[in-house]
């Protein structure tokens, strides 16, 4: 099997459909570095419109040309043309919010962003490329993410209607990032080796850009075993990389015919495969040599009207116990999810007693998720989302509070300022941040590396845990907010970077799924389903490995940055010193 495409088959397959669709848009007349100016003639347009039998045909043809050469929408020539640039832009991001909402799909994302790319590069403005890229960032956001709309209006009591306006303006301005990314395509295009520039750009955006929900390129290749592998040694951007050089790669081969681009695309992934295939033994063969411990994940299934009902405190917590009951005996440790326990538990309590302890008939170590609070000063209380670490005797032995706070659910960004937005949604908290990173030493052997829901999407924090000597990973989460929806399974698909980044097993322990078992070369090993009453009992083993990525952090989207704005610089300068020659500057 070709190493540069493991899934070489699937690739071909819809990359060819893909190829047939644009034909039109990608053809060789439009091999220049600028789209022609003139709209084609008619033969031209004629056959392009028997291609896409819903482009308006002729005099509504005219009237639709007519508009878009007004408002600017005609990309390198006006009418079929300029609309079928728009509609690349389109499938692009379709494409890539397809590969985040089924994973088997992990093949498209790796074409997903030719077209873009394509169009991006020979529009005749950046200003035009700049929004070719913002139409396909709103391709790509506004499907991926539709369960946005649910989370904000149950998370966050916002009515329907203000929940959805609130999800258009995310989405347009989380569609920035392509927005930028397709202004820095068409100002590199005459770079040397633009389909590299164009990777460390869009590397570089991944890093820098604030979105709300911080995905990857990279995230979409979860079922990818072998190209997963490369996490340890820079996370997910190393292939986030790769994928996008692969992708301008092919963008460049279309539009001047060099196949060399594509030829050291292939190399590199055909490296990562290797990598991947030479590293993956080994850490099979770490993890059948450690040490391990059983653990059951109690999913118990709560839904959000109940677990903020306070009549059904008592219903919830005795569903979890009955759940633990069952198997307390044969495990090292049980795992409630976030919290599960809704009494306010002051922060220098060091032992529960009566409504204050989930769990009185405990026999083993337990981690659950509840609140705590402290008074500072005479007239502020801070309050924390927190795991505790229990033990038998209502010992509480650890606290760790949750340092990524959900926007909307658990605060308003700005809401410290302006005091007033809390009235537009009561039932968003007023949570404290934490401040440093825990872990539990259970006298298993286990030290548990505590972290709580979105705090496994991102790749700093359980780096950090991991040094301050974590052996096992463990995440307490609520995903109920997000319904019978992709969400869940988006939030494993990015969380599975943490096991492999860290050569750590991942424990995440869900109220409704999913509950799932992670090992360190980041496979699933035991699930639990969606919305399901269930217990996933399983082994972890107890790793030790330092990987390079634990070591350095993030250092190849840091250097991304500094090489896009180097290649920035070796594309102006030369532009700078000719127009002072021009001026008789010098």
């Amino acid at each position: 099997m070709n190493p540069c495409f493991p899934f070489q088959a699937r690739a071909a397959a819809l990359w060819a459909k893909a190829k047939d669709s644009f034909a039109g848009v990608f053809s060789r007349q439009w091999s220049g570095r600028r789209l022609p100016s003139q709209p084609s003639d008619g033969l031209a347009k004629e056959a392009f419109v028997n291609r896409f039998p819903w482009v308006p045909k002729g005099e509504a043809l005219e009237r639709v040309s007519a508009v878009t050469r007004q408002i600017g929408l005609g990309v390198g020539g006006q009418g079929a043309r300029g609309l079928a640039a728009w509609a690349a832009a389109v499938f692009s991001g379709i494409a890539v919010a397809a590969s985040f909402l089924w994973f088997e799909l992990y093949a498209l994302a790796w074409v997903a962003l030719v077209p873009l790319l394509t169009v991006a590069r020979q529009a005749p403005t950046p200003k035009r490329a700049a929004l070719l890229g913002w139409v396909a960032g709103v391709a790509t956001n506004l499907p991926a993410f539709y369960w946005l709309v649910y989370t904000i209006h149950v998370f966050g009591g916002f009515p329907y209607i203000a929940a959805a306006l609130l999800y258009v303006a995310l989405t347009a301005f989380t569609a920035l990032q392509f927005a930028v990314f397709g202004w820095v395509a068409h100002r590199l295009r005459t770079a040397r080796h633009w389909p590299v520039a164009i990777a460390g750009s869009w590397v570089a955006l991944e890093y820098w850009y604030p979105n709300l929900f911080p995905w990857r390129l990279a995230n979409s290749q979860m079922l990818a075993t072998h190209l997963l592998q490369s996490g340890d040694l820079a996370g997910p951007y190393l292939l986030s990389f790769v994928m996008v050089w692969t992708a301008a790669g092919l963008a460049d081969w279309i539009t001047t015919r060099r196949t060399w681009h594509v030829a050291s695309a292939c190399a590199a992934v055909a490296l990562l495969w290797i990598y991947g295939w030479y590293r993956l033994p080994q850490v099979e063969r770490l993890m059948r040599e450690a040490q391990g411990i059983r653990v059951a994940l109690v999913q118990g299934n709560v839904g959000i009207a109940e677990k903020g009902d306070m009549r059904y405190f008592e219903i919830n917590l005795e569903k979890y116990r009955q759940l633990s009951r069952a198997v307390q005996a044969e495990v090292d440790l049980l795992v409630w999810p976030e919290t599960v326990h809704q009494e306010w538990i002051p922060t220098d309590r060091n032992r529960l007693e009566g409504k204050e302890n989930p769990f009185p008939d405990l026999r083993t170590p337990l981690i659950f998720g509840g609140l705590a609070y402290r008074f500072v000063g005479s007239d502020k209380t801070e309050q924390f989302n927190s795991a505790f670490w229990l033990e038998p005797d209502g010992v509480v032995r650890g606290r760790y509070d949750k340092r990524i706070l959900m926007p909307f659910g658990e605060y308003i960004p700005g809401g410290e300022l302006v005091p007033a937005v809390y009235a537009l949604s009561p039932a968003t908290g007023r949570m404290t941040a934490g401040r440093s990173e825990r872990v539990f030493p259970l006298d298993n052997g286990a030290r548990v590396g505590q972290l709580i829901c979105f705090e496994d999407i991102v790749g700093d924090m359980p780096r950090k845990t991991t040094l301050a000597g974590a052996n096992v990973l463990v995440t307490i989460l609520n995903d109920a907010w997000y319904g019978r929806s992709a969400a869940p399974y988006q939030h494993q698909a990015l969380a599975v970077w943490r096991a492999v980044e860290n050569r750590r097993f991942l424990l995440r322990g869900s109220n409704t799924g999913v509950t799932s078992i992670v090992d360190a070369a980041g496979r699933v090993q035991k699930q639990g389903g969606l919305f399901t009453e269930e217990i996933v009992v399983g082994e972890a083993k107890l790793l030790h490995e330092r990987t390079l990525y634990g070591r350095v952090g993030d250092v190849v989207p840091l250097a991304a940055t500094l090489l896009t704005g180097a290649w920035f610089l070796g594309v102006w300068q030369p532009r700078w010193w000719r127009s002072r020659g021009e001026n008789g500057e010098g």
